[in-house]
């Protein structure tokens, strides 16, 4: 695990969190940006024809210019890939974990968009840390001779699988399309001996009377025949979920307030109720539009400095 300190730490990189970055990096502040896999709204956007200036551009080619401004202030941003799997907030000093990184940070500015706002596995977030996992290197050697399924269908994914299995974990994977749609990887997994269940969706984590994972239940993802979803049950230790990650169980689980809409509450200056933690555009709701997304980002790295100001002193 890489270990990474800054002044503040931007989860997200789309116009919300690049926006922040800019504010942040001309307030003079030591900024990691967190790029996560799952691409930006505003890069899957085909034409952007209301943000001023731009007659008409194409999401991606205004998310690129959003990047080169503040990739320019390169003494001040660093901007690293990874998802977030932890969130230790609001306690003073920030502690956010990926697959592979710590960072330490004194402010954070939560700026994910809309993302997989609800937990797709029913149960998913009542059991995180009780079985369920978004991170297999981080939690695999707790499980060496149990038997732990792993949900996705990237090569990280299949990667994860083969490390489970040096650490002495009983590894199976399911994955929702089949063989043949997945990384060459996968034929390396299959010669070591996992056991790989395709076409097949979890749909429910169920807990035994302790509240600790007991089993599984899954779908059939397709049918070719037109028959009727087929339900299977597998009993386990833990069921790594590699194919999503819910941000609303991260974010309650480090005691962040979410609305009835999955929506992350924020004063009007962007502050949510952990202090030093911030949050802005899609992921607070209101209106989906670039120009408000940079704005809130704005926003909240003017008050993110404004912050690290009173508490540090200088």
């Amino acid at each position: 695990m890489e270990e990474f300190k800054c002044d503040v730490l931007i989860i997200g990189a789309g116009p919300a969190g690049f926006s922040a970055g800019l504010y942040c990096a001309r307030a003079n502040r030591d900024i990691i940006i967190l790029e996560g896999k799952e691409l930006s709204a505003l890069a899957q956007t085909e034409e952007i024809q209301n943000w001023p200036g731009e007659i008409d551009i194409k999401g991606v080619d205004l998310l690129a210019k959003f990047r080169a401004h503040v990739e320019s202030y390169s003494e001040n941003v660093r901007i690293i890939k990874g998802d977030v799997i932890s969130l230790m907030l609001g306690m003073g000093v920030n502690m956010t974990s990926t697959r592979t990184a710590n960072i330490t940070s004194d402010a954070v500015i939560i700026a994910t968009g809309r993302g997989h706002r609800k937990e797709i596995i029913k149960g998913e977030g009542a059991l995180l840390g009780y079985g369920v996992s978004y991170c297999a290197l981080c939690d695999g050697p707790i499980y060496k001779d149990k038997v732990v399924y792993l949900y996705g269908n990237d090569e990280e994914m299949f990667e994860d699988a083969l490390a489970l299995l040096q650490m002495g974990c009983i590894v199976h994977i399911i994955t929702n399309v089949g063989i043949e749609e997945l990384p060459h990887i996968v034929y390396e997994v299959k010669d070591a001996g996992i056991e790989i269940i395709e076409n097949t969706i979890v749909i429910e984590a169920v807990p035994n009377s302790e509240g600790i994972i007991q089993k599984i239940v899954t779908k059939t993802a397709k049918s070719e025949t037109g028959e009727a979803e087929e339900l299977q049950e597998f009993d386990l230790d833990c069921l790594f979920i590699l194919s999503h990650i819910s941000s609303n169980s991260i974010f309650k689980k480090a005691g962040i307030d979410i609305d009835e809409k999955g929506n992350i509450k924020v004063d009007h200056d962007q502050k949510t109720n952990l202090e030093g933690v911030f949050a802005a555009g899609d992921c607070t709701g209101g209106l989906f539009q670039v120009v408000f997304a940079a704005m809130e980002g704005a926003r909240a790295g003017i008050n993110a400095a404004k912050f690290l100001r009173q508490i540090k002193k200088d």
